[in-house]
């Protein structure tokens, strides 16, 4: 083990936390443009989660010296075990890749339709991010922009939230329709500050995918947000014994294993009618398979402990300090939210992703930027930071 390796539980979980959250997003963007750099890195760090989960089972092992112990420390057991399983997941879609599959462009166009885009984009000498971390640009809190990693000539993928950007580096990014063509614009030099690309975005229009997608894309886009979501709220369940929140749990994933079953019969329809081809399919095949399996790793954390023991202190820890966390917002009337749209809301200050809008006990994920919030409403937010945020 480095210097640099976690030692204690808490931070042993929140580095497989974060890094498994990284996994599926290199994945995807691994088969979006067939990139075996990306993928090679995708298997890299399923291996490091799988040397994090061995040290994590160690640590604990030790620290129990009786039953009540074991009843309390089984949930970092379990959250160890899903986000292993998680990266397991990452790692079989990133492996077509190695395999020289080579994915037809539909399936990048399905991403357009997603809540949050995985994008590459090219660092160029005049762009202001040069010499910049992510963190000193402030892309997320100003325009909701995430550096997932950089691919670097000669040198390789980069996946440090402290990495600097260098001119001539591509630049893997994830965030919503609505920041990519100006963070785009950013990176390419076409606009001079972050703070001007914040105020484009605030000032734009509804921006819709240029793409009409079909069955079986709508298939997937919707599997695989429903697959994040239920993670979100597998970690919410396990800190809050929410009943509403056990039954969306319950529900989402009585919805993927649908979706999974229609996504099959559908592609496997058009392969035998020549609309799309043999690697094309095994893509899809693969892809509904691993959110399949990253919704049964979310069941595994939100309904393995059968005795709870509150608070979970340290839970709380591990999921504030990751690179993504939970929090409701209640607005009161009075409230500065009260009149906002989606889109306003998640821009009035450092920018939060609204995963859904709370209305009379009733949950709407994935809002429409044009929804109004009114006084009484709910707000379930994502947030993303860095270590170096706290």
């Amino acid at each position: 083990m480095n210097d640099n390796e976690p030692t204690s539980v808490k931070d042993i979980l929140i580095e497989m936390k974060t890094l498994s959250e990284i996994c599926v997003d290199l994945s995807f963007a691994s088969l979006l443009y067939s990139d075996k750099l990306v993928a090679e890195q995708v298997l890299l760090i399923e291996e490091k989660i799988d040397y994090l989960y061995k040290n994590l089972l160690d640590r604990l092992s030790v620290s129990i010296k009786t039953l009540s112990q074991a009843a309390q420390l089984r949930i970092y057991y379990i959250i160890g075990e899903a986000n292993n399983l998680i990266s397991d997941s990452a790692a079989d879609m990133a492996s077509l890749v190695l395999m020289d599959y080579k994915i037809e462009d539909e399936i990048k166009y399905v991403q357009q339709h997603m809540d949050q885009i995985v994008d590459l984009v090219e660092l160029d000498s005049s762009s202001i991010l040069c010499k910049k971390t992510e963190l000193e640009a402030d892309l997320h809190d100003l325009i909701g922009i995430d550096v997932v990693a950089i691919i670097r000539p000669k040198v390789g993928l980069l996946t440090a939230y402290d990495a600097v950007m260098e001119c001539g580096d591509l630049l893997i990014f994830r965030g919503p329709l609505y920041s990519v063509n100006e963070f785009l614009a950013l990176a390419k030099g076409e606009i001079e500050t972050v703070e001007a690309a914040r105020q484009n975005i605030i000032e734009q229009g509804d921006i819709k995918p240029e793409t009409t997608l079909k069955y079986h894309q709508d298939l997937l886009v919707t599997m695989k947000e429903s697959a994040e979501l239920i993670v979100d709220l597998a970690y919410l369940y396990a800190l809050e014994d929410l009943p509403k929140v056990k039954n969306l749990i319950r529900t989402t994933e009585d919805k993927i294993d649908k979706l999974q079953f229609e996504l099959i019969v559908e592609v496997l329809r058009l392969y035998k009618q020549d609309s799309i081809g043999q690697m094309t399919l095994m893509a899809y095949l693969r892809m509904a398979d691993s959110f399949e399996e990253i919704a049964d790793a979310a069941i595994k954390i939100a309904f393995g402990v059968t005795a709870r023991h509150k608070p979970y202190t340290l839970l709380e820890e591990v999921v504030d300090d990751s690179s993504e966390s939970l929090d409701f917002i209640h607005v009161a009337k009075g409230s500065e939210y009260v009149g906002k749209t989606v889109k306003e809301a998640e821009f009035m200050d450092d920018f939060f992703q609204i995963l859904a809008l709370i209305k009379r006990g009733k949950y709407f994920f994935f809002p429409k930027d044009d929804v109004k919030i009114n006084a009484g409403d709910g707000l379930l937010i994502k947030e993303y930071s860095s270590p170096e945020d706290e």
